[in-house]
């Protein structure tokens, strides 16, 4: 039994269960998101998953939230708060979602995200929400993510090694104040993410990084 905790136009963000656990194993062992994901580095079994699941929905630094299809139930994903700080009041937002998309669900990822900071900044009282990404290799997700309201704050160069080469991550963030300025929740997924806007931040992350990176 699927217990909705989020719903949207699309989706459903449901409560962990056992019933997508196999499926959800199989992403994080993954080469596809292992090259993304850094957490992902080593392997898990089916068994430490959900013990891992298990301890972090006990805990109260984490939201974790399967991305559910509205009409079939379909697993699409997770979304996940971490690193929630009630003092500061910020969290870490992340998202996992390999799955090859189809016309219907190709935004999931972003309604999610969209979803679950409506709920940070208004049932959390959550004031900021922070995240990075690997840069150039998801370019495309962090133009993505600039639509839906994300501003750059900073890159962090030879974050992290692959293949003996250093990598470079963008970090970026949002805020209640701009989320609401942006009137992010107000907008359609298909406007946040229309053309025009896609290429309008394309331009932007471009000076961004022309700016801000150290060859």
């Amino acid at each position: 039994m699927k217990i909705v905790f989020i719903e949207t136009e699309n989706l459903n963000l449901c409560v962990p269960s056992k019933d997508n656990l196999s499926q959800w194993s199989e992403w994080i062992n993954s080469p596809n998101v292992r090259d993304t994901v850094s957490s992902t580095l080593f392997p898990k079994t089916i068994e430490m998953q959900w013990s891992w699941i298990q301890n972090e929905l006990n805990s109260k630094s984490r939201i974790l939230l399967e991305i559910c299809d509205k009409t079939d139930n379909t697993f699409l994903g997770v979304v996940s708060l971490s690193t929630i700080d009630y003092e500061k009041r910020s969290a870490q937002i992340s998202t996992i979602s390999p799955l090859k998309k189809n016309q219907k669900n190709r935004y999931c990822i972003y309604e999610s995200r969209r979803a679950i900071l409506n709920y940070a900044f208004h049932e959390l009282s959550i004031n900021k929400v922070y995240a990075g990404t690997f840069y150039p290799e998801n370019k495309s997700y962090m133009i993505k993510n600039m639509c839906l309201g994300f501003e750059i704050e900073g890159i962090d160069h030879d974050c992290e090694w692959r293949n003996n080469e250093p990598r470079m991550s963008l970090k970026y963030f949002i805020t209640k104040s701009i989320f609401k300025k942006k009137k992010i929740i107000d907008s359609t997924i298909d406007n946040l993410l229309s053309k025009k806007n896609l290429i309008l931040n394309k331009k932007r992350l471009s000076k961004i990084i022309s700016y801000l990176h150290v060859k």
